[in-house]
């Protein structure tokens, strides 16, 4: 008997900070058995297209797809974005405004990380990340290039991650003018990775922003927690998405892509949504 169609909705790439190509990716997908996958990499979907292009080759899906970094009460949170027209001009208006602001914040870390006796240059940092946009993983394997750590998720934790002492907050657009961003380019909006990170009123607060669901299935929940956000969205008839976060880099993550995925069921009645939302616009 066949195994039903699965999906992973959550997949980084080269695009921004992942290891592997868009279309390696989309080998990796038909290896593990995959229908459908999501490339959902931060703040730029310039991945899609190789990936398309070679999904339809050999009979993946490709969904277009971005995590989009934005502001929540004064938090950086990521918001998942899906099924939107990738042609629509003020959607790259806004992605090329992402690009510019992760820049910004590159440049002011790599500042505060000089004054902390580090050597280090924002040109560096440019080169890492060649065309794609900065994120603070070219910066920690610029550390670990140089000698300053020996992996990047200690860097991460001692130096650049939230709340360290070389982290810069950048002034990100509210989760609201996104899921209106994202709507009016025929997409719907995910709350990624929710996790314990919400109180249960903050859940009602990104509801009533305009989200149209939340990342039941991720690496980091655990059975409760998946069930709550299952729970939560059927009661609110809420979109239900999830997937592996792949990014490439660390063994033991990598197992999660082919095995943390979700039924064709979900994929279905998101990618309707968005046809609503198309229509709407």
């Amino acid at each position: 008997m066949p195994k039903p169609p699965k999906a992973d909705l959550h997949i980084h790439t080269t695009a921004s900070d992942g290891k592997c190509t868009p279309v390696a990716v989309v080998n990796k997908a038909e290896a593990e058995g995959l229908y459908a996958i999501a490339i959902t990499d931060h703040d730029t979907y310039s991945g899609y297209e190789p990936a398309r292009k070679r999904g339809a080759e050999i009979g993946i899906e490709v969904i277009p797809g971005m995590e989009i970094t934005c502001d929540f009460k004064g938090r950086e949170v990521h918001i998942l974005a899906y099924g939107f027209d990738v042609h629509d001009e003020k959607l790259l208006q806004f992605t090329s405004q992402q690009k510019l602001r992760r820049h910004k914040r590159a440049k002011q870390m790599v500042e505060n990380l000089n004054k902390m006796g580090f050597d280090l240059t924002i040109e560096e940092v440019i080169a890492e990340a060649g065309t794609l946009n900065i994120s603070r993983n070219h910066l920690a394997q610029l550390m670990v290039s140089k000698g300053y750590s020996t992996q990047k998720r200690l860097v991460f934790g001692k130096y650049i991650g939230n709340h360290a002492p070389a982290y810069h907050k950048t002034e990100y657009d509210t989760v609201e003018k996104v899921a209106n961003l994202i709507r009016a380019a025929g997409g719907v909006t995910i709350v990624a990775h929710p996790a314990a990170y919400y109180a249960d009123s903050e859940l009602e607060e990104l509801i009533s922003a305009g989200i149209n669901g939340f990342e039941c299935v991720h690496p980091s929940h655990t059975y409760e927690l998946q069930k709550k956000y299952l729970r939560l969205c059927e009661s609110r008839n809420l979109l239900k998405s999830g997937g592996s976060d792949f990014h490439g880099y660390e063994a033991a993550r990598n197992s999660w892509f082919g095995t943390v995925n979700v039924d064709k069921s979900w994929v279905d009645a998101l990618l309707k949504q968005c046809t609503m939302q198309g229509q709407l616009h």
